[in-house]
């Protein structure tokens, strides 16, 4: 944690000194942060040497895709498209610019219950922790309006057809994202869903950690812990403030 700390530091800094600005900048600052995610903390990487069917068979989903790492590295493990959703501003305009991979298509929207509109507060010292504003959190500071959709209408929509895996990484607002695709749930009966399991977030949004896993039960899932190694343990539900899960039936 220290050096993701002096990380956040060194971004806040650079980012109220207007250095991120630059062109060549932002390319440190992509490279940084693919380094920081490959090395430090992305467990899709070992997942996908371990698990390679969970990514056949169907496109891809990564909603909260910041700039671009996860997307990139599903895109290598697919035979279909990632299809790559990031609301911010700075991240989508970063996005695009690191989605190099031919099946990486990006999308500008938040993703939630339903689709439309939400409130998107921008956290200044970190980039990948900007949250959808709710009646629960009110946090001062800048907000924009971006456009909003739900799985279910964006897969409808788009006629995809079969989608094998969904990633979720949206600090705190994986519920809703999760209300709003229960018909893609319903239509993909292999469908593995992975996303970040932080309680504490959660609950600063207004929503409940075990009401998301009673989501995934109800509808035949379980819960697994994926390990930075790759490897699958089976979750006890007395994970701490963070965890990586893979829901699958």
């Amino acid at each position: 944690m220290k050096l993701q700390d002096a990380l956040l530091r060194l971004y806040a800094t650079a980012r109220k000194t207007g250095v991120l600005e630059h062109p060549w900048a932002e390319r440190a600052f992509v490279r940084s942060y693919f380094l920081y995610k490959r090395y430090l903390e992305d467990p899709f990487y070992a997942l996908i040497a371990t698990e390679p069917a969970l990514f056949l068979g169907g496109h891809v989903l990564d909603v909260g895709a910041n700039v671009g790492y996860t997307a990139a590295v599903f895109s290598r493990a697919t035979d279909c498209n990632v299809y790559a959703f990031e609301p911010d501003a700075r991240n989508f305009r970063l996005l695009e610019q690191t989605a190099t991979h031919a099946n990486i298509i990006p999308v500008r929207a938040a993703v939630g219950a339903t689709s439309g509109e939400a409130l998107l507060w921008h956290n200044p010292q970190h980039s990948g922790d900007h949250r959808v504003r709710t009646d629960a959190f009110v946090a001062e500071g800048e907000t924009a309006r971006v456009p909003m959709v739900s799985l279910d209408d964006f897969v409808g929509h788009r006629r995809l057809g079969a989608i094998a895996f969904v990633k979720i990484d949206v600090q705190g607002y994986e519920l809703a994202v999760c209300e709003g695709m229960r018909e893609l749930i319903d239509d993909n009966p292999r469908l593995a869903v992975a996303l970040e399991y932080a309680p504490d977030a959660m609950r600063e949004l207004g929503f409940d950690g075990a009401d998301l896993l009673a989501f995934f039960r109800e509808r035949g899932f379980s819960p697994q812990v994926i390990e930075r190694s790759g490897e699958l343990r089976p979750f006890d539900g007395a994970a701490g403030d963070y965890v990586n899960l893979l829901f699958r039936r």
